[in-house]
This record gives C-alpha cells, structure tokens and sequence, in this order.
C-alpha cells in the first residue's frame, strides 16, 4: 500500500460523509467543501493532506478532519492525532442536537494515549465528524480493498 495514499483516503472518506449527509450548505459551522481559510491556514497541512471537515465554532475552537490526522484547538488546548491511532470517539449527549441544542463536545480515544476533546455542530452536520471517525476506526485498517474512488462504478 502507498505510505501516503490521501487521495484514496479523501475520496472514500468523503464518499461515506456525503452518502448519510443533509442539507451540507444549510450547516453553520461544519463544511466538506469550500472549508474554512482560516482553518486551513492554521493546520498546517503537510504535502499531499487533504482537509476532509473542518469547522469553526468560536474564536478558541476549530478543528480540521484530515486524510492523515485530527487537528485543532478546542477549550482544553490544541490537538494533534493521528487518524489512524483513534481508537473511538464519543460524541456528547445529544449529538443530534434536540431541544435547540447546536454545540456539543466530542472526545477522542487513542490506545495508551490520553483524551482530546473538540467542539461539534449538532444535529444534521454532526454526521460529518461521526462518519469521519467511524470510517477511520472500521474502515481503514481495509484501505486495500476500496476502489480509489466509490463514486465510479
């Protein structure tokens, strides 16, 4: 297997996102297209990565979903973690943001390393993150066996 197959990655990941999404340009903080400058800037991209989500929700959390890592800063400080060391990801109480509820925090697990948390869009824009994870934790470790891109049959 390529050491660094982002394409592959993105394309099957965003893939999965975009199958279980609603109303993406409706979302407010959370996009997987035409992601935020901002963010984008400040991840640090290293040659070849692609920003698969990234949201902003206040001036002291973003977060950026990459083909490689998890990064950002959220009110516990910034994170860094490798995608494929996550181990499971939890996503708060109300995920799908009833009773008006649009923010919720997300914790991240890595075998033998402490939690990151991160701030999410609630409700229809949640299933951006939740896809994200849930495709690196089952999917991934069976890279070899997707098309390089789902969407040709």
């Amino acid at each position: 297997m390529n050491p660094r197959p982002d394409e592959k990655i993105y394309n099957n990941v965003i893939w999965d996102i975009r199958r279980s999404s609603m109303t993406p340009k409706n979302w407010r903080y959370t996009r997987i297209e035409n992601h935020h400058d901002e963010v984008l800037n400040l991840f640090g991209a290293s040659d070849g990565e692609r920003a698969v989500v990234t949201a902003i929700t206040s001036n002291a959390n973003w977060y950026a979903l990459t083909t490689r890592r998890l990064v950002g800063v959220s009110y516990d400080g910034p994170f860094d973690i490798p995608a494929h060391l996550m181990t499971d990801c939890t996503f708060g109480d109300n995920p799908k943001g009833y009773d008006n509820v649009t923010l919720s925090v997300a914790t991240i697990s890595q075998s033998g390393v402490a939690t990151a948390t991160f701030e999410f869009e609630t409700g229809k824009a949640w299933m951006a993150p939740e896809n994200y994870v849930s495709w690196w934790i089952r999917k991934f470790p069976i890279l070899d066996v997707f098309k390089f891109d789902p969407a040709t049959r």
